[in-house]
Formats: structure tokens, C-alpha cells, sequence
């Protein structure tokens, strides 16, 4: 079997929160795992503008958009 690079994390949404973030990767035309992907890296590339760049030789975030 091959390698899959991304890992899969069960997470705990509220409800209300998920039909909004459903909606908008209908809107966008992606599944909605890559979706909270996309909004997670965003915000990493927030975080790390205003705090400074996150760094860990192991860790690589690709940007975005």
C-alpha cells in the first residue's frame, strides 16, 4: 500500500459551525476536508505574520492562494 503524506485527525465541529463551513466549500467547489485545510493554513500564515515564523525542521507549510 502507498504512503498517504497527510495525517487524518478526528475533530469535534459544533454544528452550526459545520453547515457554514459546508456552504462555503460548496461555494468554493472543494470537498470539506480540503476546505478546513485551506482555512487552517490561512490562519497559520496569519498567525506566523504577526508573531513571526513558525519554525521546526520537520514542519513545511505551503502557501496559499
Amino acid at each position: 500500500m502507498g504512503k498517504y503524506k497527510n495525517k487524518s485527525y478526528p475533530l469535534r465541529i459544533d454544528d452550526e459551525l459545520m453547515k457554514k463551513v459546508k456552504m462555503i466549500a460548496e461555494t468554493e467547489d472543494r470537498p470539506v476536508s480540503k476546505q478546513l485545510e485551506r482555512i487552517i493554513k490561512q490562519f497559520v500564515e496569519q498567525y506566523e505574520k504577526e508573531h513571526g515564523r513558525i519554525s521546526d525542521p520537520g514542519v513545511s507549510v505551503t502557501r496559499i492562494g
